[in-house]
């Protein structure tokens, strides 16, 4: 799998910044892997959110919504009290799931230290089921990322 590099970030429309807090690293100042997971979630919230699509807005939708996977490469340390710029956007609109990219630099060093991946379906609340992505949500999406810069099925 080939690493990013700061051109990719060129595909991102969403940003967000944030910093390291003492409590996510090591003895060392150093941030412990699970962590990037904290900034993973911090970036998916915000992206939402800056759309216009808070998690209570999927009931207005009919439908929920499940964290099916995380993934996190590790590219470099992060240390504490570092600034941090985490960019996201989906990738991958399927009939039931899409995938949001994560890709997260210290601008500072200008340095990539991690990029990170999440598979979300949309459930039936009440069989807990995989349904279709709702209409109005794949076109929130389409509308920001254009529909170039998003794959999707068939």
């Amino acid at each position: 799998m080939k690493a990013p590099t700061l051109k990719d970030l060129e595909k991102y429309k969403f940003k967000v910044i944030s910093r390291v807090r003492m409590s996510q690293t090591d003895i060392e100042g150093i941030v412990n892997n699970i962590r990037y997971f904290d900034f993973i979630e911090i970036g998916r919230f915000e992206y939402f959110r800056d759309l216009g699509i808070k998690y209570g807005k999927l009931r207005e939708f009919g439908t929920g919504m499940a964290l099916a996977d995380v993934s996190c490469r590790f590219l470099a340390p992060l240390y504490f009290d570092e600034e941090i710029d985490i960019y996201v956007r989906v990738g991958y609109l399927g009939d039931s799931s899409f995938h949001i990219n994560y890709l997260i630099l210290v601008p500072e060093r200008k340095s990539l230290v991690a990029e990170g991946r999440t598979v979300s379906v949309f459930i039936n609340p009440e069989t807990r089921r995989p349904e279709k992505i709702p209409g109005e949500f794949k076109e929130m999406i389409l509308d920001f990322e254009g529909p170039d810069n998003v794959e999707t099925k068939g």
